[in-house]
């Protein structure tokens, strides 16, 4: 660490910024709502939030429909739909974060080796070893969808 301070000041190249994220107790106020980041706050390096934005942005319109002339039902079914989903996000970066961001010399080594061996294994189980649950998608995997024609009715 010494090392590396001492060199901070001659780097033309060096960025430093804190990860941050906003949780807030409802994505909607009167007749404004929050979809994608702005209202779910996802953790960081998640993977998946414009395939959650989409699904968010699918439900709520669904939500909005099926509540006819009154948004607040819609909104507040739409937080209810989407709670599991964004709670799942949340989780997903802080435990990447704990496998790439090495805390010991072992650690360094052994990330380095694995990222050796990585490419040079089979399609398949290079996918199952770099997934997350199942990979950033699988959070999904609880958000009920409406059926679009029965909207339409």
């Amino acid at each position: 660490m010494p090392r590396l301070l001492e060199h901070l000041d001659a780097a033309d190249d060096f960025y430093l910024d804190s990860i941050s994220q906003i949780r807030l107790p409802s994505w909607s106020r009167g007749r404004i709502t929050l979809a994608g980041d702005a209202g779910y706050g996802p953790g960081p390096a998640v993977g998946g939030g414009s395939s959650l934005a989409i699904v968010g942005s699918y439900v709520l319109a669904s939500e909005l429909a099926a509540a006819g002339d009154d948004h607040a039902p819609g909104f507040a079914a739409y937080e209810r739909a989407m709670a599991g989903a964004v709670a799942a996000s949340r989780t997903i970066g802080p435990s990447v974060l704990g496998t790439l961001i090495p805390r010991s010399e072992l650690q360094v080594w052994t990330t380095a080796q694995a990222l050796r061996v990585l490419p040079r294994l089979p399609g398949f189980v290079q996918r199952k070893l770099t997934s997350f649950g199942g990979g950033p998608a699988a959070m999904l995997n609880g958000v009920r969808l409406r059926d679009p024609l029965v909207l339409r009715a």
